[in-house]
């Protein structure tokens, strides 16, 4: 009966030593702080945007004469270097009869004119005749020069790229005949390519031309570049119900974007210096969004309100002093006037 008895006495020892909790205001926390101060950010704009070729830089490839695609060496979107063969035009049978048409003309007008320039010479023709029979051949000879810069001369000519640059267009198969002045195929320059951006109606107003434009492709993050609002169309785009901004990019910008990719462009509006905190020391709930600052050794929240985000740091306003800590690690544990032990950053 007295081991029982000790024994239940024991337990009850045993289980107030480990229920027991300590007082609130004994228990501290690990945080780590920093100084609130004053810092430049960038307000910003988000918007989604293409990537296209710059109309400047796009050449349309085609011939003043008729002809046949004998060999088609390129592919829509396939990138080609300068010098580099795209396809082959045979030169139809019509135009290489007029080329010879045009050389039989200058053989007979020259015959022509020195028969007649002997007759004037022998007083057996007028200066009228002779002066016809030169404009004769002046004439036979400006056609022949024609012809051959139409090419016609020529029965086949391989044709190469004129620059670094991407088919973007391709409007013949090979083996087809086209027209003289269709046009065979685009190429635009790999180095020269623009983004046109959507931007909402309502914020159109705070886009200016000359604003710097940080691009990432949707994607893949890991590439970016850099670029300026150009233009800012002035009426909403039918397809995006959106605004159109066009954004410039520089050569070796121009090169990180092929053009069809989607990208996000983060448009900086304005810079301005207000107090910030690191963006994971701003906690939000039903009141809204707060911070803790360290007083006197203990956790205090204040009630903030969020403006502009750059590079990690979030604009606050709110009844905050310059100068004293904010918590940015450990707030999550925080309650008001719980004590917290400072790793200050």
């Amino acid at each position: 009966m007295k081991k029982s008895l000790l024994f239940s006495i024991g337990i009850i020892i045993i289980s107030g030593v480990f229920n027991y909790a300590a007082p609130a205001d004994t228990v501290s926390a690990l945080v780590q702080t920093q100084p609130l101060g004053l810092h430049e950010l960038a307000e910003t704009l988000s918007c989604y945007g293409i990537v296209s070729a710059d109309p400047v830089s796009v050449v349309n490839v085609n011939f003043p004469r008729a002809g046949q695609i004998a060999r088609l060496l390129v592919s829509q979107g396939e990138v080609v270097k300068k010098g580099m063969p795209i396809l082959q035009l045979d030169t139809s049978p019509l135009d290489s009869a007029s080329y010879a048409q045009a050389t039989s003309s200058v053989d007979f007008a020259r015959s022509e004119s020195a028969r007649v320039q002997s007759l004037a010479a022998q007083q057996l023709a007028t200066r009228s005749q002779l002066a016809n029979a030169q404009k004769a051949l002046i004439d036979a000879e400006a056609a022949l020069a024609a012809q051959q810069k139409m090419g016609t001369d020529t029965k086949s000519e391989l044709i190469s790229a004129p620059f670094d640059g991407i088919v973007i267009a391709l409007n013949i198969t090979q083996g087809e005949r086209i027209q003289a002045g269709a046009t065979a195929l685009q190429l635009a320059r790999v180095d020269r390519s623009r983004v046109i951006l959507g931007i909402e109606p309502e914020d159109i107003l705070r886009v200016k031309p000359g604003m710097p434009v940080h691009l990432t492709p949707v994607f893949n993050e890991r590439l970016s570049a850099s670029g300026t609002v150009n233009k800012i169309h002035g009426m909403i785009n039918p397809q995006t119900r959106l605004i159109d901004a066009t954004v410039r990019l520089e050569p070796e910008q121009a090169v990180c974007l092929v053009p069809g990719t989607r990208v996000r462009g983060l448009i900086t509006l304005n810079r301005i210096r207000v107090v910030a905190v690191p963006r994971q020391a701003v906690l939000r709930d039903d009141q809204g969004s707060y911070i803790f600052v360290v007083r006197d050794g203990r956790a205090h929240r204040i009630n903030v309100k969020t403006g502009a985000e750059s590079h990690g740091l979030v604009g606050i306003t709110g009844p905050v002093r310059k100068g004293e800590r904010v918590v940015v690690m450990g707030n999550y544990e925080l309650r008001e006037g719980m004590a917290v032990r400072e790793i200050v950053k």
